[in-house]
């Protein structure tokens, strides 16, 4: 049984929730520093969103078994073990259902980011509004794509 805010394995898995625009919105977030890990998950957890996290893609696609589907995977783009076009990759082999209907977004320093099935990117440093923002921006076209999808 997963329990919210406890540990799998060596990885740190959290969720927060609160209520607002973000109050159902549910957001995966991948990053193997553990202190912007826990900052982006404080930022978007002031927005009401639900926040699973994951120090790492290997962790992030164990945790996409007993998570309920996320409406947004936020990607750090350079990861050790696993860099986020990897998982990327890794993500279309094993859970193409996922990558089919949530979108990914990385987040990183550069000024731009290989095409890759990310449906784009957030620089770093951001600041709060930027984040937020960005990440209802992304989760809106989401659902307006899939409703005229149907």
């Amino acid at each position: 049984m997963y329990i919210p805010g406890e540990p799998i394995g060596q990885e740190i898995i959290h969720t927060h929730r609160h209520h607002s625009f973000g109050a159902t919105k549910k957001i995966l977030v991948i990053d193997d520093d553990e202190e912007i890990l826990m900052l982006n998950q404080s930022l978007l957890a002031l927005d009401d969103y639900t926040v699973f996290t994951a120090l790492s893609g290997e962790a992030a696609l164990a945790l996409l078994d007993i998570i309920p589907r996320p409406d947004l995977i936020l990607l750090d783009f350079q990861m050790e073990e696993m860099s986020g076009p990897e998982f990327l990759f890794k993500l279309e082999k094993l859970r193409p259902d996922i990558l089919n209907k949530v979108p990914v977004v990385f987040l990183s320093a550069m000024d731009r980011i290989p095409e890759t099935r990310a449906v784009g990117f957030i620089r770093k440093p951001f600041d709060l509004e930027n984040l937020l923002t960005s990440v209802r921006g992304f989760i809106e076209n989401k659902t307006i794509h899939e409703i005229h999808k149907h």
